[in-house]
């Protein structure tokens, strides 16, 4: 008996530091279990495609769009306990077909989130979505939605064995977008002539159907064009051509009617049937999607003498009774372009091409930007291609002349860029938007009329750029929104008559004050002056009205022009350079902003109309003071992107960890397990024993 109570006692201290074994070993185990519970939890938590990252306000703004370098951004968050301790790669596909993959070095700590940003181009149809067929009278637009919805979806993997570790993806819809360079200007003509070019728009003035504008409703609207044609007689004219350049045309997707007649010299009066249009639209993004154009007209048979010309236009659809047209049109001045023949005249060679391209950047300035188009200044730009060889060797001038609707805006923060085969020839060169401008160099002879034209204009001479073959000439928009719609080319023979010298317009070399936009309070004294390079008459006038004349103005002389009388409100100031002995002018304009006086006068800002906000929707209306579908402020808007795609997650796909068991306590828990089992049986065989 006692015995057995001897053995019941050792039993009993085995099982006891058997069970103390047991709890070390377990408390040992605990933070290793811990630990491997407590893994990182990565997530991709957005899924956000765009066009355009704003760097100042650090937003996506734009959505992505056809044929043009666009941006997703995916967002990977750490939402585990611990540190990430391995690399991974994040792998991107739109309708299952991969943009791209990129590692992820970067060790993420809890709460911590990296972007991994992908370049994506989605490939629209050849076609472009607007087309239209030409009838007499104008164009009937047809617009096909191109649209394409894709599906982004990011994916998270393991970079040692392809493990997925997150997926999320996101709806986006990508659409064709028109303020984009997608409509060269077109050749129409090459060929040799004795002779110049001559582009005019006359007196014509822009004209706005939200100001009830005659040529915009039911009533005619009249240009009249001074034309002298050197050499004029029976079959003189080699080609001339009409353009009317529309925009704001509604309903969408819809082009004017239009109504035009042309009076010669001679009293003769004709019914114009257009020849050919070309038509452009912003395509599916924001609101109203208007369509902006040039329609051609075929005029040779009746310009054929110098003298008084008349074209007249008007709406033929004003009442919208026919469903195919536009029942609402503005337009710029109606313009005449002739090449004519002059046995006088050199040897030249020459190019015409026309056409419509839409343009509208964000602009260079994050201050103020265009926010419908979201584009830089490298996706708009426009180009006319002089197809040909020439040469070299022969070339004693040669000019370029380019039109753009629209073109001149004179903003400050908005610009327009001009190159010929690569070359820079300027910002800003076009005139003619606000104030009368002529232009003459190497047979070329250009003219705009009127100072509320809204049209530019610029004659350069290009000989040194010029290359052996297919020569290109480019015009970019920067924030300007306009519409280049006319390029031509004219290149004189070296044999060619030297007799006449040519004849240069003055240049404006300089002015002061250097901006565009002049601010200053009611009652201030304002400065204005310019330097020329050639003896010229200035005159100074303030919205159209001369109010000052300085003669015989030297190159060597300032010629000022002062004011103090200015009521508030916003003054064109033009400065307008004639040589007397050629008639060749140039101008040179400011927008004066004058305040009226307060108590406590601020610097003021000039708001000549509404700040646009970062959205895709123009809000503004046209008027006889801008076309455009944005009108300027230099108010700095604060954006507020409508773009930025709504992400609707997926949940994590966190795999389970498999559980690996921690080792070095194999041997002390298999120990324990066999003391106690033993412990067991003894205690059983000695209270057998008992019995």
């Amino acid at each position: 008996m006692r015995q057995d109570k001897m053995e019941i006692k050792k039993m009993r201290t085995v099982v006891f530091f058997g069970c103390l074994l047991l709890l070390f070993c377990l408390s040992t185990l605990a933070p290793a279990l811990a630990e491997e519970v407590r893994q990182p939890d990565l997530a991709i938590t957005a899924v956000t495609p765009f066009h355009f990252w704003s760097e100042k306000y650090d937003l996506p703004a734009g959505d992505p769009w056809f044929n043009l370098t666009n941006y997703v951004k995916v967002t990977v968050a750490n939402n585990g306990e611990n540190k990430t301790n391995r690399s991974f790669v994040v792998t991107l596909c739109a309708n299952d077909d991969e943009i791209g993959s990129e590692r992820v070095e970067e060790l993420l700590n809890p709460e911590e989130s990296t972007d991994v940003r992908f370049e994506w181009v989605p490939k629209g149809e050849e076609e472009d979505p607007l087309s239209w067929t030409d009838t007499a009278e104008g164009a009937i637009c047809t617009y096909t939605d191109t649209s394409v919805e894709y599906t982004l979806k990011a994916k998270v993997v393991a970079d040692e064995d392809g493990e997925v570790l997150a997926e999320n993806e996101t709806k986006q819809k990508v659409v064709w977008n028109g303020y984009s360079a997608d409509e060269p200007l077109e050749n129409l003509v090459h060929g040799e002539v004795e002779g110049g070019i001559i582009y005019s728009t006359g007196d014509g003035e822009y004209r706005s159907y939200e100001d009830g504008d005659s040529g915009t409703d039911d009533t005619y609207y009249d240009i009249n064009y001074d034309l002298e044609i050197p050499g004029t007689g029976t079959g003189s004219t080699k080609l001339a051509r009409l353009y009317i350049y529309y925009t704001w045309a509604k309903p969408s997707y819809k082009a004017p009617k239009m109504s035009v007649r042309l009076e010669t010299p001679s009293g003769n009066s004709y019914d114009l049937k257009m020849e050919r249009s070309y038509n452009d639209i912003k395509g599916d993004l924001g609101g109203d999607r208007y369509a902006w154009g040039t329609y051609a007209y075929d005029i040779k048979e009746y310009v054929k003498e110098s003298g008084k010309y008349r074209v007249s236009v008007k709406n033929l659809n004003y009442e919208g009774s026919d469903s195919e047209f536009a029942d609402k049109y503005s337009f710029a001045p109606p313009a005449i372009l002739v090449v004519y023949e002059d046995t006088a005249a050199p040897k030249r060679e020459y190019w015409i091409n026309e056409g419509a391209d839409l343009l509208m950047s964000k602009g260079g300035d994050e201050e103020s930007p265009r926010p419908c188009g979201f584009l830089s200044l490298e996706e708009c730009k426009n180009t006319a291609t002089f197809l040909g060889d020439v040469d070299l060797s022969e070339v004693k001038e040669a000019v370029l002349g380019v039109v753009s609707a629209w073109g001149g805006n004179p903003v400050d923060v908005w610009h327009s860029y001009l190159y010929f085969n690569d070359e820079e020839l300027g910002m800003d060169v076009y005139d003619g938007y606000s104030g009368s401008c002529s232009k003459e160099m190497g047979g070329v002879l250009m003219h705009v009329g009127s100072d509320y034209a809204q049209l530019g204009i610029e004659l350069t001479d290009v000989k040194d750029d010029l290359e052996s073959e297919n020569n290109e000439v480019i015009q970019g928009d920067d924030g300007d929104n306009m519409m280049p719609t006319n390029a031509f080319l004219l290149i004189t023979c070296e044999n060619g008559d030297d007799n006449e010298p040519t004849q240069n317009p003055p240049n404006i070399t300089a002015w002061n004050p250097i901006e565009s936009v002049v601010n200053s309070t009611e009652d201030e004294l304002r400065t204005f002056d310019i330097s020329v390079n050639q003896t010229v008459e200035i005159s100074w006038q303030l919205n159209g009205t001369q109010v000052q004349t300085n003669e015989s103005v030297t190159e060597a002389e300032v010629a000022t022009y002062t004011n103090t009388s200015a009521v508030a409100g916003i003054w064109n100031v033009s400065a307008v350079a004639t040589n007397t002995e050629t008639g060749l002018s140039a101008r040179h304009t400011w927008l004066w902003n004058v305040t009226p006086v307060l108590n406590a006068t601020p610097t003021p800002t000039p708001n000549p109309s509404p700040t646009p906000t970062a959205n895709l929707t123009p809000t503004s209306t046209p008027s006889s003071a801008t076309p455009t579908p944005l009108t300027p402020s230099l108010t700095p808007p604060t954006p507020t992107p409508t773009s930025v795609p709504k992400v609707t997650p997926t949940p994590a796909l966190t795999p389970t960890p498999t559980t690996t068991p921690v080792p070095g306590f194999e041997l002390p828990i298999t120990l324990c397990g066999v003391l106690l089992a033993a412990a067991v049986v003894r205690v059983r065989q000695v209270r057998k024993k008992k019995k």
